[in-house]
């Protein structure tokens, strides 16, 4: 009967090791390792198959981060690319439209080419920043807010376009104050594209 009771009670913190591990791993907790030097049969065998989730777990996040840091390297690097000759583009367009030209066709033109490349240049702003918000590379600068004002805010700032195309727009506000804690640059960024 000791005997049993010693393998028993051998067994039980054996088996609470592994469900150590077990939670462990779960909660993320990549590093943990089970000490399997003293275990024996299939509670050995669970506690080294532990283990080598861990390791898996473990390259795959390695590999997970090495692929993010590539992909916004070269999103940066393609974007840095892209500017150079947009900077030109847009300098070069910004001096022809300050010469006299008096065809009233080619000045058309140049309002068209001024008026897409920054579109271009704010795209390729924008899709670096996108990069930097996916990848968690953002500073992110929280304070108190009045969530209607911003609201409001950007409303005025679009209110003409809309009238210009003739479209309405409908909003239902409160009329108390409305405090959120967030970033209003990036919220604003928000509002903006929507």
């Amino acid at each position: 009967n000791a005997l049993i009771t010693l393998f028993l009670c051998v067994v039980a913190i054996q088996l609470e090791q592994l469900k150590k591990a077990g939670s462990n791993i779960a909660g993320g907790n990549i590093n943990y390792r089970v000490n399997t030097s003293k275990m024996f049969g299939s509670l050995k065998q669970h506690g080294n198959d532990l283990n080598n989730i861990n390791e898996g777990l473990s390259k795959a996040l390695d590999e997970r981060i090495k692929s993010e840091r590539l992909k916004t390297e070269l999103i940066t690097n393609v974007s840095h690319d892209i500017k150079t000759p947009l900077t030109s583009i847009i300098n070069y367009v910004d001096l022809l439209k300050k010469e006299n030209i008096p065809n009233d066709k080619v000045k058309e033109y140049l309002d068209v080419l001024d008026r897409q490349s920054i579109r271009l240049k704010k795209l390729t702003n924008d899709v670096v920043e996108a990069s930097k918000v996916t990848t968690g590379n953002i500073p992110v600068n929280f304070e108190q807010l009045d969530l209607c004002e911003l609201l409001n805010q950007s409303i005025g700032e679009y209110e003409q376009k809309l009238e210009q195309n003739n479209l309405q727009l409908v909003v239902s506000m409160p009329d108390e104050k409305t405090p959120i804690v967030a970033d209003g640059k990036l919220l604003w960024r928000v509002f903006d594209n929507v």
